[in-house]
């Protein structure tokens, strides 16, 4: 279990069932502590009582004054019975309520009490108070009894009312803890919010109006998001700064290799030419490639149905002398475990290298049913199978008339192969131009 939520939810509600419990057990102990108390006090009364009206004649036998004793004890059966032996006398005396019947019960020392537990006549549950008492130089042992079965069935009773009322309770305190639980929850639902709003561009930085103990995290991640976007636009405009500054003095290389000078060395001439084109395509493609990226926080997911159309646009200024017409089938929402700008360079790439063979038209398709699923073909002359194989070497280009590299699509096979999406190139079967295919390998 991995949720706060529920694993907060789950120790209150194991907290709260455990304290009814205690309390439910709690009460009835000591109303039943109390109830047998005041039993007690009662049998020794009464106890007391018998001992008084007790008299012993000179051989020895017991008798009572029956006058003194409450008449319950001459009822059959009705729940108070007595039985009172002497030690030299084997007889014993009972109340008439016990009729043929007769206590068992252990004989104390003398001086001492006990209390026990007996099944009584007609089945009655009996509380016992038994004492020893030394009358006329004679040990005399009173065990007094009263039916406990009524208090026994009202503590049922009263325990089944309380287990009702507790649990009712339980069930109340339950559903308020519950909705305190997700009230408390609540900001970091909306930090969550914030989270994806930030993933989408919608926002720079997190709300600092959160709870306390959550603060802390939201002011970290706050801090990191400006230092990173700090250093992204840093390394955004150094790249920038470095192809623009180059880009002169190259320009200055260029036009010195072609003084008739340096042509009168064929060799040198050649390597010169060679090598300054190529610093000029890789410099124009890091302006390409900030062009396209654009403006953007770090760690932003890409939203298809958003940076396609601004992408198109700048292609469609890169490629003014063409007519190109975009046909394009995007999913609404948002990719994902993407990164925006991995995903800008990747599909870019790929419209980019479209761009440049295309004769009128280039169809782009994006979906993520049932997987994530990337197209991009055009109605260029396509590519033979053996071209095909050569095509995402690093630095081949297939067709030298075309400017460019030869790094795009390399660049585009080392991004898929971070995000784990199979790379295939084949003929467009509507277009006849080449179309590339990416699907997610993930099910």
């Amino acid at each position: 279990m991995k949720s706060l939520e529920r694993r907060l939810q789950a120790g209150l509600t194991i907290s709260l069932i455990i304290l009814m419990v205690f309390l439910g057990w709690a009460q009835i102990s000591v109303i039943k502590e109390l109830t047998e108390s005041f039993i007690h006090s009662r049998l020794e009364h009464d106890s007391q009582s018998l001992l008084a009206s007790l008299k012993l004649d000179a051989n020895g036998n017991l008798s009572t004054v029956e006058t003194r004793l409450a008449t319950v004890y001459s009822q059959p059966f009705s729940g108070h019975y007595y039985q009172i032996m002497v030690s030299d006398n084997n007889d014993a005396v009972r109340s008439r309520s016990l009729w043929d019947s007769s206590l068992e019960f252990p004989i104390p020392q003398l001086g001492q009490i006990e209390t026990v537990q007996r099944i009584g006549p007609d089945s009655q549950s009996l509380l016992v108070h038994i004492a020893s008492y030394q009358k006329q130089k004679q040990m005399v042992t009173i065990a007094v009894a009263e039916d406990i079965t009524p208090l026994q069935q009202e503590l049922k009773f009263y325990s089944l009312l309380f287990s009702s009322l507790a649990l009712t309770v339980l069930i109340l305190l339950l559903l308020i803890q519950r909705i305190i639980v997700k009230v408390s929850f609540r900001p970091l639902k909306l930090v969550h919010q914030e989270v994806l709003d930030l993933s989408e561009g919608q926002q720079g930085h997190l709300s600092k109006d959160v709870p306390d103990e959550i603060r802390p995290l939201v002011e970290a991640v706050n801090n990191l998001l400006s230092v990173m976007t700090v250093r992204l636009e840093r390394s955004r405009n150094a790249l920038g700064n470095l192809a623009h500054t180059l880009k002169g003095p190259l320009n200055l290389l260029t036009q010195l290799s072609n003084d008739d000078r340096i042509k009168q060395y064929a060799p040198i001439y050649d390597e010169i030419q060679e090598h300054t084109q190529r610093m000029q395509q890789i410099i124009n493609h890091e302006l390409k490639r900030a062009r396209l990226a654009g403006a953007g926080s770090p760690g932003q997911h890409f939203i298809p149905s958003k940076e396609l159309p601004n992408l198109i646009k700048v292609l469609q200024q890169m490629y003014s002398d063409k007519s190109l017409t975009f046909n394009c089938d995007i999913m609404q929402g948002t990719l994902h475990d993407t990164d925006r700008d991995d995903m800008l360079e990747l599909v870019g790439n790929l419209l980019d290298n479209s761009c440049k063979w295309a004769k009128n038209t280039i169809k782009c398709t994006i979906r993520t049913e049932p997987n994530l699923e990337i197209i991009i073909e055009d109605d260029g002359v396509g590519c033979s199978q053996e071209q095909l194989a050569l095509i995402t070497q690093r630095g081949i280009r297939i067709d030298e008339s075309i400017s460019g590299h030869g790094l795009g699509l390399t660049i585009v096979k080392e991004i898929a192969q971070i995000y784990q999406l199979d790379l295939h190139f084949d003929r467009s079967p509507e277009l006849g131009g080449l179309r590339v295919c990416l699907t997610s390998l993930k099910l």
